[in-house]
């Protein structure tokens, strides 16, 4: 195996560990939390404690109407019972009569809002309930998948590492700082295949003695233009 094949199976491991590194990153993330379980339990808590203060505001404007039918009940009574004579203490309590109903009739109006409110907020939580329980068992589904890929990245990059490492043995240092400085200054990709007389990591066609020099793979050839390490297949 010429020095470019081996630092062009180095790069292929190279490329597969940052990979399969970045997609162990996610499963992590993933298996740590659920975002969107997070947004939609929170969602569901404030819309319960929205629900709550709902109720509680209508069982208080239900609670008045209550007092307020019986103090109409109780005023209409002594109004009415022909115990009182005096033309106006009668006109104080027609006038109270016509109070307590105004206030009735205001009420009446604010407890059909509240109620329809309520009856809007125990739907909306209804379905949050349910969308949470759907999140939760997709999660959860989703938990065993992610852990089962996270055991075969993990073997897997034990494996890489291993032939990396034996690849590293057969390499000269003088080769492979050269191979590590490309890789850090080419986005990962040192090494470049040669098809023909072209350059497949910049696409620019190489001087014939160029090709001829990379083809031999007696030495190390640089792209001219891209400066990778070229690579002819045989």
């Amino acid at each position: 195996m010429s020095k470019a094949e081996t630092l062009c199976r180095l790069q292929t491991v190279d490329l597969e560990i940052d990979e399969r590194n970045r997609r162990l990153e996610e499963v992590k993330a993933s298996l740590e939390g659920n975002e969107e379980l997070r947004r939609v339990r929170q969602a569901l808590q404030d819309g319960e404690k929205k629900l709550s203060r709902q109720r509680t505001k209508l069982r208080d404007q239900e609670l008045e109407m209550r007092s307020l039918t019986n103090k109409i009940a109780s005023v209409e009574d002594r109004l009415y019972s022909g115990r009182i004579k005096n033309p106006k203490e009668l006109a104080n309590l027609q006038g109270e009569v016509q109070y307590l109903k105004r206030r009735k009739g205001e009420l009446e109006d604010q407890v059909l809002e509240a109620m329809i409110e309520v009856e809007e907020s125990e739907t909306s939580v209804t379905e949050q309930r349910e969308r949470l329980a759907r999140l939760k068992e997709d999660w959860q589904a989703a938990q065993a998948r992610l852990s089962a890929e996270q055991r075969e990245l993990i073997n897997r990059l034990s494996q890489l590492k291993a032939e990396r490492a034996e690849l590293h043995r057969t390499i000269e240092a003088g080769a492979l700082a050269l191979y590590e400085d490309l890789r850090r200054r080419k986005g990962g990709r040192a090494v470049a295949l040669l098809k023909g007389e072209l350059c497949q990591g910049c696409g620019v066609t190489l001087p014939s003695s160029k090709v001829q020099q990379a083809r031999q793979g007696e030495v190390l050839t640089l792209c001219g233009s891209c400066e990778r390490i070229l690579y002819a297949e045989r």
